[in-house]
């Protein structure tokens, strides 16, 4: 299997709505080699979602997956799971903050802004529909891709620019407060 090249901030496929997914369409080949292919890029990119139009195909379609990566080394394993036309049907009230990188963004961190839980609405890779309570960095990963497929990327939702900063800066002032 091979790493899927990902499309990058610029590209106007990011900043558009993704479209709908038909539910016959999960039980196609091309679907299943999408899915397979879109979790395999997650994980050797080192990343915990991906969502279809980061590698290039306009659908409501995302991967993800908590795990441990080298940004976020404490984190319990969750998924991999595959959702297919997610939508958020309510956010928690309160918000926090924490870091966020992106796959579309290579070697950018910014401090981002999130409700602490949600619940959301999807259908999984075997076609039943799913509604599911999330919170902490499940609920972000989940907002992270939805906003993909929504044409919203994280850093529209920066709260304050002057978080933004480059991997190698990152790896040396926030992730060794993290072990």
């Amino acid at each position: 299997m091979k790493i899927l090249p990902r499309t990058e901030f610029g590209n106007p496929i990011l900043r558009a709505k993704a479209k709908q997914v038909p539910l016959s369409f999960l039980k196609t080949k091309k679907f299943h080699e999408l899915k397979k292919e879109m979790i395999y890029t997650m994980r050797r990119t080192h990343g915990v979602g991906l969502a279809a139009p980061q590698i290039g195909e306009p659908l409501a379609i995302a991967a993800m997956e908590m795990r441990r990566t080298p940004t976020r080394p404490n984190i319990e394993k969750r998924g991999p799971i595959v959702i297919v036309n997610p939508k958020i049907t309510k956010y928690g009230p309160k918000k926090a903050s924490d870091w966020e990188g992106c796959l579309s963004f290579n070697g950018v961190r910014g401090l981002v802004p999130r409700p602490e839980s949600i619940t959301v609405e999807y259908w999984n890779e075997e076609g039943e529909k799913i509604t599911e309570k999330a919170s902490g960095l499940w609920a972000r990963i989940f907002q992270h891709e939805i906003d993909h497929l929504n044409g919203t990327v994280y850093i529209d939702r920066v709260a304050d620019t002057k978080t933004i900063m480059t991997l190698g800066e990152f790896k040396k002032r926030i992730v060794p407060k993290r072990k």
